[in-house]
Parts: structure tokens; sequence; C-alpha cells
């Protein structure tokens, strides 16, 4: 039996041939540094590297009003060195495809004949989703704008401004001193005056004017007439249906942590998530050395310091959103001073019959 590793970038496939054809694959991009892969391991071929300094080189983030962090992502701003957030040893690895099964970012996967593992009823898996129900969706993107893995896309056609207001507008260009009071207070920019000695005109864009009567109201010589009929005599011609704003929702599943930030944030209920950890998360704010690592590390902005109210003022300890926690470990695995511990109390994971497995699992609670 011949175990082949290759490798693409950070990413890379292991293969066995034998009978059947078994290839554990792993994506760096997708990995959160948990360690359950490497904890969960039977033959401890399974190693992570330091996750926290890796996660800080790669990610843009700064947090404004504390030095530590300033200076700790100073560090590796210009490292240029290419790590994997984890490695394995082909020589130890038997593919049993645990590490596949526990991951709860889906960093790993094990396929049997080009099929995954998780697709096979006889291999258990984590029970976690996330969905978003665009019959309720109000398309307002606070999902997309919250989502810590950027794994949410909005994608949505807002109406057309005529179609929700109507109204008249026009210029006495006789009257017209071309001053451009009107432009610079049109809200929605819907006007153009040219000042030009020998060659002045105004122009209004009527697809962008919201009919707001601004530009009449500030006409010094009343050149400007407008009305706005919606305003004035009610919405009898306007269409609601052409009024709605449509759209789609798209959660990409290879990224999504399924942290539920999506859930917490909508306005309309459209979007549900199910976790497959249970648990808690606790800070030792006495060992906490504010050094950041676990914020870095985190893929579901649990963690945070207090923002900062003004110059010289600094986070002293952690806050977090534990709502939104997966319990995954990440946190506490790269936290150098152990002031922060993850409890899982319970494990979503399908029906099986391997004691091996549920032993696995089991484990996994603390």
């Amino acid at each position: 039996m011949v175990n082949v590793k290759e490798i693409e970038g950070k990413d890379f496939n292991i293969k066995r041939s034998a009978e059947e054809d078994r290839i554990l694959s792993f994506k760096d991009h997708v990995c959160i540094g948990c360690g359950l892969c490497e904890a969960t391991c039977p033959v401890e071929a399974i190693a992570l590297d330091e996750v926290a300094p890796i996660e800080r080189k790669y990610t843009e983030t700064y947090f404004s009003g504390h030095e530590k962090i300033a200076q700790n992502y100073a560090l590796f701003k210009n490292d240029n060195e290419v790590k994997a957030k984890l490695c394995i040893d082909e020589s130890k690895c038997v593919l049993c495809g645990m590490c596949s099964g526990v991951c709860p970012a889906g960093a790993l996967d094990l396929t049997i004949g080009g099929v995954s593992i998780k697709e096979n009823e006889a291999y258990p898996t984590l029970i976690a989703s996330a969905e978003i129900d665009e019959d309720k969706c109000l398309f307002c993107k606070k999902c997309e704008a919250a989502c810590p893995r950027a794994s949410i896309t909005i994608d949505r056609t807002l109406p057309n401004r005529a179609d929700l207001v109507t109204g008249e507008i026009e210029v006495c260009e006789d009257d017209c001193i071309y001053c451009g009071a009107c432009a610079e207070l049109c809200p929605a920019e819907a006007i153009v005056v040219d000042k030009t000695t020998g060659e002045e005109s105004i122009v209004i864009d009527k697809e962008k004017c919201v009919y707001c009567l601004v530009c009449k109201k500030a006409c010094p010589v009343n050149a400007i007439k407008a009305v706005c009929r919606s305003c004035s005599y009610g919405e009898y011609d306007l269409d609601p249906a052409k009024a709605a704003i449509t759209g789609n929702a798209i959660i990409d599943k290879e990224t999504c942590i399924k942290c539920g930030w999506c859930e917490g944030v909508c306005p309309a209920d459209a979007a549900t998530v199910k976790q497959a950890f249970k648990g808690t998360l606790e800070i030792d704010e006495e060992k906490c050395g504010t050094c950041g690592a676990c914020i870095d590390v985190c893929p579901c902005n649990v963690l945070s310091f207090p923002k900062s109210s003004g110059p010289g003022d600094r986070g002293t300890h952690l806050v977090k959103e534990e709502d939104y926690c997966i319990h995954c470990g990440a946190c506490a695995k790269a936290c150098p001073n152990g002031a922060l511990t993850v409890t899982r109390t319970d494990i979503d994971y399908t029906p099986t019959s391997s004691k091996s497995w549920i032993a696995a699992f089991e484990a996994l609670k603390n």
C-alpha cells in the first residue's frame, strides 16, 4: 500500500491506492485553526501550526487604540513566508476520515471512490446548517455586513425611482439667473447648472429627481415650478408591485461557519442557523494579556475589545458575543496565557453504530 501526497500551495490531498480510492483533502483558507482534527486523530498524524500569527499575517485587521494589537500586526505584516495552518504526516495517516467528520469548518474532507463521506450514511457527520428564506428576506444586506467570513451575498434589484414617486418639474429659463443654489441643495444630485457666461444652462435629470421640492423652495427668483403628485394626491398612480425590492440571498457553503450572526441581525426572521456544538466560553480576565490573538483567530467575531472612546483609550479586557460562538476552541488554542476555556456540553451528529466514531465525538465534550 503506497501513500502519495499532492501539494497545491497550502492545500493538499493524500491518496491511498487500494481496492477503494480514498482521498483526504485539506483547504487551508477554510480551516479555522481550532485543532479538533489534531485532538481527534487516532494515530496522531495531524499537527496544528501556530495559528494566531498565521491568521494575523493574512487578515487585514486593525484594532484602533490598542497598542499591543498594532505592534503584533506590524510584526507579521512584512513576513512573506507561506505557512499552512496544519500539516498531516502521510506516513501515519490511515485515511479513517475522523478529522473530516469532526471539522466544524469543513476544511477536511475524505472521499471514497470520489464520494464524500459526508454523503455516506455509514459515516457520522456534524449536524449544522444555515439557510435564508428568500420569501421572507427583505434583501436589506444586514446579514451580508455581519457575516464574519464574508460567506453571504445579497444580490438585490432596486425599483426605479419613477415607480416610487411621481411628479412634475420644469424651469422657466427666462426667469432663471443660473445661481446654482438648486444644484447645490438637491439631495438627489439631479440638477446640473452651467454658469459659463454666455452659455448658461440648467438641466434636471428626471430619472434622478425625487420631487422633494427643495429646489423650488430654494430658488430666489421662483423660476422652478414643481409638484409631487405622490405626496399631494396620494399614491393612486403608483403600482405597489413595481416598488418591491427583489433579489437573491446566496450563502457560500464552503466558507460559512454557521455562527448565527445572520440570524441574529435579520429583521425579518428570514435566516435560520443550526449549530453543531453547544457549550460555554469563559474568559479569565486575570490571565488575559490583551494580546488579541484570540480575536485574530476567532472565525465568528465573538471576541473583541471595547471600542476606543478617544485618543489614548485602550481596551483592558475582552468582551464576548457568546450567542454566536460555535465552541470550536480556536481562541483557547491560540491564547498564550490559557485565559480562555471552551467547554462543549453537547454535539449534534448523525447516528452511527461505530463505537470508535462515537468515542471520537464524545471525546470532544469536556
